[in-house]
């Protein structure tokens, strides 16, 4: 009869505890929303990235909790879905890729840049240019993690959608529009550095290529580093400066889109009058092109000796009105105007796209007219991957190049 008692009395105890002390499980269910999801891209010298899945929860989460089998991230474009791999998980109070645990509600997972399905970019043969994917990242819990307060967060079988995307640097760049006397118009995108009263600074124009083209939807800033380069924190801190990076729209009526009229002279317009709205050092204007956007960046030196103090085209050709195959002789009149030009030019040897030919043609027949200021950086065959065409990778890379160009002035 005692022992009967005893256990009724044991039962009463156990089912008050649970009354009172339910488990953390299930505490943790009922008390910590889904958290928010962002994705943070980046961009790469061949183009942009989804690099990281942040989740933002409403509690502090334990960092020691996690690891790289906490959560499955995957990626859908045109209804495949497919897995990311996770290279680490932490968390922080910034959101932010850290590459380590600091007390904070964010959880950073970050994801392998090199997957397949890591690029926001599909290149579009037909039109021959690229076209910005529709972001649609799935995240799933696949075990327990903990708050900082030591409450569980179960694993569950639901996802969560993540389509909004955080890029550095370029989220700093605001969309314009230009309109020339004519009424041609033409998209671009503005960086200001952090400007102090009374000082002027820099300006430097980038020219994106054939594959850029839009109608202002900023792939010029995405599909390679050639405007973000120069509005990176690193260059910045060293060389503060305004950039602005024009978008070419898709008119298949004019083949080179940088060199001809009337985006040419257009851009010259846009910079002058870029000129006249900012505290800018008009002896320190510089203009940086690749493929496509080196032609236009040799024309434009050519054409307005009074408006850059130094240029960089990276694999273009100059007389592009006799341009056969991409390839087309050194015209003499364009020599002599711009033999007195600070010129950094670059090109691989094996660019099947735009011959090496024309670089090295201009660069020795300017050199053979004592033109002294011009330089040239000619990378060997096999260097540049994945094509030789894309010498712009290595060549904004050049620090050597940037200390040299900012040092120019007229």
């Amino acid at each position: 009869m005692q022992k009967r008692r005893f256990a009724l009395v044991l039962l009463s105890f156990v089912f008050l505890l649970t009354i009172f002390f339910p488990s953390s499980s299930s505490a943790a269910a009922a008390d910590v929303p889904a958290p928010q999801p962002t994705l943070l891209t980046q961009v790469q010298p061949l183009g942009e990235v989804v690099s990281a899945v942040v989740l933002k929860y409403s509690t502090n989460i334990d960092g020691a909790s996690l690891s790289t089998s906490s959560f499955q991230v995957q990626s859908v474009l045109n209804d495949v879905y497919t897995d990311r791999t996770v290279t680490g998980v932490y968390t922080n109070d910034t959101g932010a890729i850290t590459n380590r645990s600091t007390h904070g509600k964010y959880v950073v997972i970050e994801l392998d840049t090199q997957d397949k399905n890591a690029s926001t970019l599909t290149y579009d043969a037909t039109s021959a240019v690229n076209r910005i994917n529709t972001l649609n990242y799935y995240i799933s819990q696949k075990k327990d993690i903990v708050t900082s307060k030591k409450t569980a967060i179960p694993a569950s079988a639901q996802t969560i959608n993540a389509t909004n995307k955080i890029t550095p640097i370029v989220d700093e760049f605001q969309k314009n529009t230009f309109e020339n006397k004519e009424g041609f118009k033409l998209n671009y995108f503005t960086f200001e550095p952090k400007v102090e009263s009374g000082k002027t600074y820099p300006l430097v124009v980038f020219l994106h290529g054939n594959g850029e083209r839009g109608d202002g939807n900023g792939v010029n800033l995405l599909a390679n580093a050639g405007a973000v380069t120069w509005a990176s924190p690193e260059q910045q801190a060293k060389h503060p400066s305004f950039i602005i990076a024009p978008q070419s729209p898709i008119d298949l009526d004019h083949k080179f889109i940088w060199a001809d009229e009337p985006r040419n002279s257009a851009v010259a317009d846009l910079v002058r009058e870029t000129a006249l709205k900012y505290p800018i050092d008009t002896n320190r204007i510089y203009i940086v092109g690749i493929s496509q956007g080196a032609m236009g960046t040799w024309r434009l030196l050519e054409k307005n000796l009074d408006l850059f103090a130094a240029g960089v085209p990276i694999a273009g050709l100059t007389n592009y009105e006799k341009a056969v195959n991409m390839y087309a002789p050194v015209e003499p009149t364009h020599v002599e105007v711009l033999k007195n030009v600070p010129i950094w030019a670059f090109h691989a040897a094996d660019d099947t796209t735009v011959s090496p030919k024309n670089s090295q043609e201009m660069v020795a027949a300017i050199k053979a007219q004592n033109g002294n200021l011009i330089h040239f950086t000619e990378y060997e065959a096999g260097i540049i991957k994945p094509t030789g065409h894309f010498s712009w990778v290595p060549a904004l890379q050049n620090q050597d190049m940037i200390e040299w160009l900012f040092a120019q002035k007229k």
